[in-house]
């Protein structure tokens, strides 16, 4: 009797190991390909998108790789990029004027990730 209760106890223990190790590989699978696409959207960020504001960017148009692998990686990526001015403040500072306009650059991939990027100009 003492060894079938020592056997279902560690039937139960492996199991709970077994379930605890598959729950972390999904967190760090899903965390690495949540860094992949947050590494896409650098990407897209580090070009210069003066012209491309308020429209999709594919990585596969921006970037040229002879690599097939990497070429294909990025065929299906698509950023959606939105600019929109939030703030415009004029100062007036010892007779001189100036004007600080204050932009967001929003770049998504798909609803879950998302960055802002906060810009600020002066005109004097």
């Amino acid at each position: 009797m003492e060894v079938i209760i020592a056997v279902v106890m560690l039937s139960v223990v492996m199991l709970t190991l077994l379930q605890i190790k598959s729950d972390s590989i999904f967190l760090v699978s899903k965390s690495n390909e949540q860094n992949k696409l947050r590494d896409y959207i650098q990407l897209v960020v580090n070009i210069d998108n003066e012209n491309k504001k308020n429209e999709n960017i594919f990585l596969d148009k921006s970037y040229r790789f002879k690599n097939d692998d990497i070429r294909k990686e990025f065929k299906d990526i698509k950023i959606k990029v939105k600019s929109e001015q939030i703030n415009s403040k004029d100062y007036s500072f010892n007779s001189v004027n100036f004007k600080i306009i204050t932009n967001e650059n929003s770049y998504s991939i798909g609803d879950d990730i998302k960055k802002n990027i906060y810009t600020f100009k002066i005109e004097l």
